[in-house]
């Protein structure tokens, strides 16, 4: 076991990189900076008076005193893990991580996220409940959840968000519908058409809504659904105009059997952040999982 008085989070972050390889995604992982990384492997190597790692292109590999160390370092901090699990109560709950995101959300990233979080964090339950925006937030103001992953909008100061990307929601319709033969749209083309429109108490609708009033048209025919899988299947057989962010539909957009549009005038944006209490100091396994979802979520920004 290692006996020096050395930085946990240093052991941490270097058993990351000799996991990945790259001191880039290693940050992404820890949600730190590449200068982070750096200045924190060059601080560890100089606490142990020798090199660990060597670059080669832009990858990391370990020198052989490295692989002998990340040796000790794994059981380290796999007997600190053991340890914090055999404490009662407030071990208990360390070791588990409580999540809330929406259904469209956690089908796009979920996979990718807890595969790697259980490589660096196998002792850690992780229990994922699915709401939208609102409902999420919720249940980190009431305490009910440690993380939630939402849309950003007018939060109580309670709450701290840490940002995810921003994306854009385009109105999606058929190959076959009259405006597949537009390249872009005007206002007047938004009157008298039927809209597919996700369900009333979520901030996609909000801000669905508040663009058309900004633009003076009033929404007359329209349905709430509580699924974008529905709405992607309405708006593929022509009933209806589906209004979402294009990622939610990579597939139909990439077989061609939907077509995206960006609306007139103005941009209907939103900005993703993951949110918890923010009276209190965040766990690494949480800093790590929102890193992992700042790289999952990385290429859905549009």
């Amino acid at each position: 076991m290692i006996s020096m008085d050395l930085d946990i989070r240093l052991l941490r972050m270097f058993a990351t990189l000799a996991r990945v390889g790259s001191k880039t995604r290693t940050g992404e992982i820890l949600n730190l900076t590449q200068s982070a990384v750096s200045h924190g492997m060059k601080r560890l190597e100089s606490q142990l008076g020798c090199a660990l790692i060597y670059q080669k292109g832009k990858t990391a590999h370990l020198t052989p005193e490295g692989r002998h160390f990340l040796g000790q370092v794994l059981r380290s901090l796999d007997g600190l893990d053991r340890a914090a699990e055999s404490i009662t109560g407030r071990g208990e709950m360390r070791a588990k991580l409580t999540v809330v995101l929406s259904a469209a959300m956690a089908q796009e990233i979920l996979a990718p996220v807890l595969r790697e979080f259980r490589e660096s964090y196998p002792n850690v339950s992780v229990a994922v409940r699915l709401e939208d925006s609102p409902a999420a937030i919720a249940e980190i103001e009431e305490g009910r959840a440690d993380l939630a992953i939402a849309i950003s909008s007018n939060l109580s100061p309670g709450l701290k968000a840490h940002a995810l990307f921003k994306d854009e929601l385009y109105f999606l319709h058929s190959a076959l519908h009259p405006w597949a033969e537009k390249t872009s749209l005007t206002a007047s083309d938004l009157k008298d058409q039927h809209y597919l429109l996700y369900t009333r108490n979520s901030e996609t609708f909000r801000r669905t809504e508040e663009y058309f009033l900004h633009n003076g048209i009033r929404l007359s025919s329209y349905v709430e659904i509580p699924s974008f899988e529905i709405m992607k299947q309405l708006a593929r057989l022509g009933l209806g105009i589906a209004i979402m962010a294009p990622w939610v539909a990579s597939k139909e957009l990439g077989e061609g059997s939907l077509i995206a549009q960006s609306p007139p005038r103005a941009r209907i944006s939103r900005q993703w952040v993951v949110v918890h209490q923010g009276s209190r100091q965040i766990r690494q396994a949480e800093q790590t999982f929102i890193g992992l979802c700042r790289m999952a979520t990385s290429a859905l920004a549009r």
